[in-house]
């Protein structure tokens, strides 16, 4: 009986053994280098070291924005996902602070436990109280920094194996960003009475020239849920994972920040780390391109200056007529980019005077009589009229009350209708080209279509549809830039740029990096016609009887221009919901005046358009003087020669 047990406890013990080696065979040999990989991920981290954007720089290279140091308030992320109403786990990081505090001797266990909850809490209240950022403000940032590094995992690690440990996961990551140095002294001062925090060294977008070209720099905004990379398939290449965007991140979304994304974010780094140390497999961060706009920042920062803009909304808009590059694009009002955040509330709400949007090429406006030199172009061009052809003006076209002008101007050629404004010459050419031939011209100087600059913020023009706009009056007010029409600042001194250099259209350029994208065609304009307009033009200024003569004519630059005085519909906020004008909602009334044209004369350098909102003034009035005074900045700064 006792052999027979032996012999059956030998043979358990051999078949237990041979499992045993079986098993281990089957580790080793088949199952080897899949079991090395796995214990390989299992230690190993991974990181996306950050890049550093691009600068933003004008025509001569002066930084319009950059990254500077900075200090971020960050939280670990443990501290993050932490839920206080769970009990502290040993071996949870909640668990190992409360330890912390317990082995410092100043708490027992039971009152470790609260000392750290009351630490939680006490993160939040300090940090809002030092830095004036709002708790509802930094729990936002929180969640989102939960969901990108949740999102970050799922690119990682698809299958959730729970094999790869983050960098994210064990680190803090900002809460409040962009802080100076004295918040960041005094915040560091008060760190032994929070959990999980710490200030660290950082950058954040700095913009010198402060409001100097505000609409154009633009500005930046975090990457939302719906703009975030998909989850990462397994063919998805690391290289795809460090181009695509993860919630939290910054993108441009206004501006040269938006138009220029591509060249100035560059691409954030890859590292796979060993918990040894040893970094396994690396792709350096690739640092942004620096661009360069095509704007003088201090000629623009002058004539925003200008006395005649002071407490003014408008738009001044300045061309190289050789190049065609935006010069200066002046928005009023402006805004300091670098205190956007600060006063998003206040900007965001006056819709009165709407700091936040470009006037300059995302705004449109009815033209009024800077129409008149483009459709007398358009008319000598088709043979509609020659530079002979005379209207007689009585101060009105056919009946005393209907389609007047601002005088009674006798019989006028095309020249004298310029210089004098005369819209009676114009009507009569209206209802000669009539709505369909109009827009085809109008068109053809880019008023259907966008300017072309590329930024986000550029709208199309307006022009009637001749299947639907019909008539001898529509296409009178058209000839004269009323009705259905509108376009934007750029949108006319490009016109004027055109007009100086013979009938040439181009987009205009706004971004160095980007004039191969610009746009020519020519629109068969005939040389005779772009100088009589040009003739026309120069004598609106130069000549006694021109509309700005009294107030744009300088001995030292022969300016060219067209004054324009548009009726523009009131800007009024519906407060109470009847769909009508109350008293009090009607917040600005007036014209749009405008002054346009270009300089010199005989060598045109530099094309302009002036437009000022809601104007209780005429356009040679309001927008002469200070256009007069453009072109002499223009001179200091050698654009005229």
């Amino acid at each position: 009986m006792f052999r027979l047990r032996l012999k059956v406890f030998l043979v358990v013990m051999a078949l237990g053994v041979g499992v045993l080696v079986a098993r281990l065979a089957d580790l080793q040999l088949l199952q080897g280098d899949e079991k090395k990989e796995e214990s390989g991920q299992a230690l190993t981290r991974i990181d996306f070291p950050a890049t550093v954007r691009g600068q933003i720089r004008d025509r001569n290279g002066v930084v319009l924005a950059c990254d500077v140091a900075s200090f971020d308030f960050c939280l670990d992320y443990r501290m993050l996902v932490v839920d206080n109403d769970s009990p502290l786990e040993r071996r949870s990081w909640a668990g190992q602070q409360v330890c912390r505090l317990a082995s410092d001797g100043k708490f027992a266990n039971p009152e470790a436990q609260e000392e750290f909850r009351r630490r939680m809490e006490n993160t939040w209240a300090l940090a809002e109280e030092i830095t004036h950022t709002t708790r509802n403000e930094m729990a936002r940032t929180a969640e989102t920094v939960v969901r990108r590094v949740k999102a970050i995992h799922k690119i990682v690690d698809p299958t959730d194996s729970g094999k790869i440990v983050l960098t994210e996961e064990m680190q803090a990551h900002p809460i409040i960003t962009g802080l100076d140095e004295a918040v960041a002294v005094e915040l560091r001062s008060r760190l032994g009475e929070m959990m999980g925090a710490s200030v660290q060294p950082s950058h954040r977008r700095w913009y010198p020239a402060g409001e100097v070209g505000c609409h154009l720099v633009g500005l930046l905004g975090q990457v939302g849920v719906h703009e975030t990379l998909p989850r990462r398939r397994a063919d998805l290449p690391v290289e795809d994972v460090l181009n695509g965007y993860n919630e939290g991140d910054l993108i441009g979304r206004t501006g040269a920040e938006r138009l220029c994304e591509e060249m100035l974010r560059g691409q954030r780094g890859y590292r796979e780390i060993h918990r040894s140390g040893e970094v396994l497999k690396e792709i350096p961060p690739r640092m942004g391109q620096d661009v360069h706009l095509t704007i003088d920042v201090n000629l623009q920062r002058d004539i925003a200056s200008l006395p005649g803009l002071q407490g003014r909304s408008g738009a001044v808009v300045v061309l190289d007529v050789a190049s065609n590059e935006v010069i200066a694009a002046v928005s009023l009002p402006t805004y300091d980019l670098n205190q956007y955040r600060q006063q998003y509330e206040t900007l965001a709400s006056d819709q009165a005077d709407y700091p936040l949007l470009n006037k300059a090429l995302g705004v449109r406006y009815p033209p009024g009589s800077t129409c008149k030199p483009l459709v007398a172009v358009a008319a000598l061009s088709s043979g509609t009229i020659s530079s002979t052809t005379v209207f007689c003006c009585r101060g009105y076209l056919s009946k005393p009350d209907e389609f007047r002008c601002d005088g009674i101007h006798g019989d006028v050629a095309v020249t004298e209708a310029l210089r004098k404004s005369c819209n009676v010459f114009f009507y009569n050419v209206g209802e000669r080209m009539h709505v369909a031939t109009l827009s085809d011209w109008l068109g053809r100087f880019g008023y259907a279509e966008e300017p072309g600059t590329g930024m986000p913020e550029e709208l199309r023009g307006v022009l009637p549809d001749p299947r639907v706009v019909q008539g001898a009056g529509e296409s009178r007010f058209l000839a004269i830039g009323q009705g259905v029409i509108g376009v934007t600042p750029l949108h006319v001194a490009n016109a004027m740029a055109t007009i100086a250099r013979g009938g040439e259209f181009r987009t205009p350029v706004i971004v160095k990096e980007l004039a191969d994208l610009q746009r020519r065609r020519n629109l068969h304009a005939t040389a005779a016609a772009a100088a009589t307009v040009r003739e026309g033009m120069r004598q609106v200024v130069n000549e006694p009887g021109g509309t700005a003569y009294s107030w744009v004519r300088d001995d030292e630059i022969e300016i060219c221009g067209k004054t324009g005085t548009a009726q523009t519909e009131p800007r009024w906020v519906d407060l109470n919901g009847n769909r009508r004008k109350d008293e009090g909602e009607i917040l600005r009334s007036g014209d749009t005046a405008w002054f346009v044209g270009f300089a010199p004369f005989h060598n045109p350098q530099v094309a302009f358009a002036v437009m000022v909102e809601y104007s209780s003034e005429h356009g040679a009035v309001v927008c002469g003087p200070v256009a007069r005074d453009v072109m002499h900045l223009c001179k200091d700064y050698g654009y005229i020669r």
